[in-house]
């Protein structure tokens, strides 16, 4: 989204999550063996990680959390892998730079991998790992041509080729820089264009990234998932989320608890960051059911194998769930996300403090931002700002009802849909800037119930 828009939300009244192909994405941001490390990738399966981001070796919390996350339901995770402000790419200078080869990523995975030229052949031949890949070229420049077509590497000369063979001599000193990264730039990489999905950086206490997280999710309408170090006890939950409620933007940010386990794969166990849990079964409940509350914590029956680190008691989840925790928890032979509740609400209206009523809003803002940016430059004629408020109103129209409370009259008839649009020219009509306005009522969604039963013998009045 362009800096063209900016968004300001306020509240006033409750609504479930938004169904959208982006919406139920699942960004991670964390160190991992390989790959790109200026841009994310979209990834839908935990072969394609593999294949890009490498194994469990390094950054096993973020090969967990996809792992995770596909398990319970994404369909599409969004990877950024993390590096310092100086990242190194490996590199092998053959022959005082008649030919220096170049890893396109940074980080240690390359180190080790070799390059030989062969002078007869005019050959450059590059093992990475199960990896060969031969490059013919007579001249400097029609070697760096051939080789432009590696994936994984880059070619460089000084511009005379080896005129005898040089062997196979390693790439060294790529490093990430992992230990001085900067995760709010790392974060500032997943574009707000990718959509209004979950963030986390998986394995990584509150205290080290929340602050980053809530201030990303609040300018990219994003639900930034986090949580405490593994073991955290229910005390210490609940201070947690009182220092969470103080962070700046802090109604963006869900804290989940506790940590989860699951199998590692060899016939043991692993305790893993339990935010791929809750946004694994969010992606799922906003595919299927267009992210109603309670969705999430039906859809997470259908996930095996998962355990909370430790079983919360329901004196213990009362208290969880009335401080602001998103509890992950056993109930039923089943374990489920048993509330879904950011920790602190917008505007302080605790009737919205529902994960889904952030989801919700932050869906329409990320709708509304991309209406209003494609009418930038246009003339503000009152019959554009009309077109504009239209569809502003069809993009609300269609949660009417259902998400958002509509009014009627004692006739039944309509007196207003749950939304408003207003589109003006503001109170400067010559500064070139147009105001609008969405104001929206949220519907009750079932969160709790409260059954009576009133019991009487055969003789009474019901």
């Amino acid at each position: 989204m362009s800096d063209r828009v900016t968004t300001t939300i306020s509240t006033s009244p409750s609504a479930p999550a938004v169904p959208g192909d982006k919406s139920g994405r699942f960004f991670i941001v964390g160190q991992t063996q390989k790959g790109p490390a200026t841009a994310p990738t979209v990834i839908t399966s935990l072969a394609q990680y593999e294949s890009v981001y490498g194994s469990r070796t390094v950054g096993p919390a973020m090969y967990d959390s996809a792992q995770l996350a596909f398990r319970c339901g994404a369909s599409e995770i969004v990877v950024q892998r993390a590096v310092g402000p100086t990242p190194v790419n490996a590199t092998i200078s053959l022959d005082s730079g008649k030919i220096v080869v170049t890893a396109k990523n940074p980080g240690a995975f390359a180190n080790g991998w070799t390059a030989a030229w062969t002078a007869s052949g005019t050959t450059l031949t590059i093992v990475a790992g199960s990896v060969t890949e031969t490059y013919v070229g007579a001249t400097s420049a029609a070697l760096i041509l051939a080789a432009s077509v590696s994936q994984i590497i880059t070619v460089t000369s000084s511009g005379t080729l080896p005129s005898s063979n040089v062997s196979a001599t390693a790439l060294a000193t790529g490093d990430d820089d992992f230990a001085n990264v900067v995760w709010a730039s790392m974060l500032a990489l997943l574009s707000p264009d990718l959509g209004p999905g979950a963030v986390a950086i998986p394995g990584l206490a509150y205290g080290t990234v929340g602050q980053a997280i809530a201030t990303h999710c609040a300018s990219a309408k994003r639900h930034g998932f986090v949580t405490a170090a593994a073991g955290a006890s229910v005390s210490t939950l609940t201070s947690a989320r009182t220092t969470i409620a103080a962070y700046t933007n802090s109604e963006y940010l869900d804290l989940v608890a506790p940590w989860v386990v699951v199998p590692d794969g060899a016939g043991a166990t692993k305790t893993i960051d339990p935010t791929a849990f809750a946004a694994g079964v969010r992606a799922t409940a906003k595919r299927v059911s267009a992210g109603e509350s309670a969705a999430a914590e039906v859809y997470a029956r259908a996930v095996v194998d998962v355990t909370p680190e430790f079983q919360v008691n329901s004196t213990d989840w009362a208290t969880l769930n009335s401080a602001g925790v998103s509890v992950v928890r056993t109930v039923g032979g089943y374990t489920r996300l048993y509330g879904y509740v950011m920790v602190a609400a917008p505007g302080g209206n605790a009737n919205l403090r529902g994960g889904q009523y952030r989801d919700l809003v932050n869906a329409i803002a990320f709708g509304a931002e991309a209406i209003l940016e494609s009418e930038t430059n246009s003339p503000a004629s009152p019959g554009r700002l009309a077109q504009v408020a239209g569809r502003l109103a069809a993009l609300c129209a269609p949660y009417s009802g259902t998400y958002l409370a509509v009014k009627k009259a004692a006739d039944g008839s309509l007196v207003d849909p749950g939304y408003r649009v207003q589109v003006s020219t503001g109170s400067a009509p010559a500064d070139n800037i147009i105001e609008a306005t969405i104001s929206l009522r949220l519907a009750e969604s079932i969160d709790f119930v409260t059954l009576v039963l009133a019991v009487g013998d055969a003789t009474a009045s019901l």
